[in-house]
């Protein structure tokens, strides 16, 4: 079952505003984490179960995005392999950033932790689409060879 390009946006719209009106109810976190996958230890989730589910979906939400924007362009799956992987990079590195208390704090410990969370997710599909681009890359190149050699059985010659 194959689900239409605006489903998917109206299902992140929907992730994103549950977790905006769940995060009204909840006074905003304060804790101090030596970095921000400290927080993914089970104690914190026993601690701050509604933060902890929050954050989640959050993080399906910001997850999904970029899977969503990258579905729209073609095959190019080398491509989206590295645009994930610095997208991957850069939310870890936001994150740490913001937990570790450089600078004014832009944005709440809970986005940072689902840009923590998010982050990490998009490795899997930044390694499937890579093994995906090698693989049509190898089968192209295979394919190239084997229609530029001679054909054996060809009496023309």
């Amino acid at each position: 079952m194959k689900i239409g390009k605006e489903y998917v946006l109206a299902i992140i719209g929907g992730l994103f505003l549950l977790a905006y009106v769940l995060q009204s109810g909840v006074k905003p976190l304060n804790l101090n984490l030596a970095s921000p996958y400290q927080f993914l230890s089970s104690g914190y989730f026993k601690l701050y179960p509604f933060t902890g589910a929050i954050i989640f979906i959050r993080s399906l939400a910001l997850f999904i995005s970029p899977l969503w924007i990258l579905a729209w362009f073609g095959p190019i799956h080398t491509a989206k392999a590295v645009t994930l992987l610095i997208l991957s990079g850069l939310m870890q590195l936001y994150a740490l950033q913001q937990v570790a208390g450089a600078g004014a704090p832009t944005v709440s410990l809970e986005w940072s932790l689902s840009f923590t969370i998010a982050g990490l997710v998009l490795i899997l599909p930044t390694v499937i689409f890579f093994l995906k681009g090698m693989s049509s890359g190898i089968s192209g190149a295979v394919s190239q060879k084997l229609t530029a050699a001679p054909d054996p059985f060809d009496d023309e010659d």
